[in-house]
């Protein structure tokens, strides 16, 4: 049984079709961060972001080359139709969003699939993948060195140098096929922060012990903000851009509640809190935000088969006769995030508020304690990229 690797690349530095349902992607992606969570804070890690849209996407191919267990298993977790169109349909409309770009805001997705010279795709796979805008090359996998640092220079170019060497040479090893998906999102606040109001302030972990400090931006701008008791949090929306077509969601959970039941909550709870916020007219609200990094690597693969996909990462089991007549199974799906949220705001900015309006009247969030952020299409509530952050640094 020859392997698969699955890399996944996303950046973030702080068109879709609208009428499409997008709730069973959403499903999909607070599960998969509420077990990528728990497999990473079991090894101390607390500082976490994924794109559960670029693993949906790479798997949502691959159960179209599926069948059995492994497509029964990847239809289940992913959420997927059960009708082909309709699957298809989906996909296709989840792509369109990678395609926006405005002065203010970019996010672009490229996908890539390397297959070995001697193996044999099924054309309609190979058109599967066309149609779903994913390049095919064929390689030399015996060269490991070369096709590393082939697959580091698109990934580098395709997140604009943010992520380098992705994956090594060893990762590659006895490896038929190599699939890659990159995200490179940049967007500038729609009321920027002043980099002046910025100060080093103490961080808390949900228990209220201080665990370190970040440096805390602030300001007072027109935001959606308020209690969601259905999930235990706090929920402030910041949009990106002119057209505030996306949104940052910081989830705040209340006093005492571990993140771990934030995620939980959000990964059981029906998401209609994602529009119960939102406001015509928000009001201006006094923000404590903190500046925050987070480059980080997570092997996606025992989050996923927490969500319930086992075999196509079993070389006996895996089932994937759509994609190659070579028996192939799963054998690594590594996704890189580097994500970036700073004061940065949009040129085309009217005003940038400097703090000097009263910070005591009015509503008021601040977010030193470790949190959730969520970064959606708010046309859709197309989940992009999410995340936990709990570990401070002054960045």
């Amino acid at each position: 049984m020859w392997k698969i690797a699955l890399t996944l690349a996303a950046v973030v530095t702080s068109a879709p079709l609208d009428n499409a349902d997008y709730s069973s992607i959403n499903t999909f992606a607070l599960r998969l961060l509420d077990h990528t969570y728990a497999f990473q804070e079991a090894f101390g890690v607390k500082n976490i972001a994924i794109s559960p849209l670029s693993i949906w996407s790479v798997f949502s191919l691959l159960a179209e080359g599926s069948s059995g267990d492994t497509f029964m298993e990847l239809l289940n977790a992913l959420q997927l139709p059960n009708d082909l169109a309709a699957t298809q349909t989906l996909h296709l409309a989840a792509r369109g969003i990678f395609k926006s770009t405005s002065r203010d805001l970019i996010l672009k997705g490229q996908s890539v699939m390397l297959s070995d010279c001697s193996l044999e795709i099924h054309p309609e796979f190979c058109e599967l993948a066309n149609l779903y805008s994913t390049d095919i090359y064929t390689v030399d996998p015996r060269n490991t060195t070369k096709l590393a640092a082939d697959i580091n220079y698109w990934i580098c170019l395709a997140t604009e140098g943010r992520i380098l060497n992705s994956v090594k040479p060893q990762d590659l090893e006895n490896l038929r096929m190599v699939l890659v998906d990159a995200l490179y999102f940049k967007a500038n606040w729609k009321y920027p922060f002043d980099p002046t109001q910025t100060k080093e302030e103490a961080f808390y972990n949900s228990q209220g012990q201080v665990v370190g400090s970040v440096n805390m931006m602030y300001h007072k701008a027109p935001h959606n903000l308020a209690d969601s008791p259905r999930i235990g949090a706090q929920v402030l929306e910041m949009t990106y851009g002119k057209d505030e077509e996306f949104s940052m969601l910081i989830l705040v959970p209340f006093d005492g509640m571990p993140i771990k039941k934030l995620l939980n909550n959000l990964a059981t709870q029906p998401m209609d809190w994602l529009e119960d916020f939102r406001l015509d007219d928000p009001p201006k609200v006094d923000c404590y935000v903190p500046r925050f990094k987070i480059s980080s690597q997570s092997d996606m693969v025992t989050p996923l088969k927490y969500t319930g996909i086992h075999s196509i990462f079993d070389g006996q089991k895996a089932e994937l006769p759509g994609v190659s007549t070579s028996p192939l199974f799963v054998s690594s799906a590594i996704q890189n995030v580097d994500l970036e949220v700073t004061e940065e705001g949009t040129v085309a900015a009217v005003a940038t508020v400097v703090g000097l309006e009263d910070r005591i009247l009015g509503p008021r969030i601040e977010v030193n304690k470790e949190f959730v952020f969520l970064i959606v299409d708010r046309r859709t509530n197309l989940i992009v990229f999410s995340g936990v952050y709990g570990d401070p640094t002054t960045v």
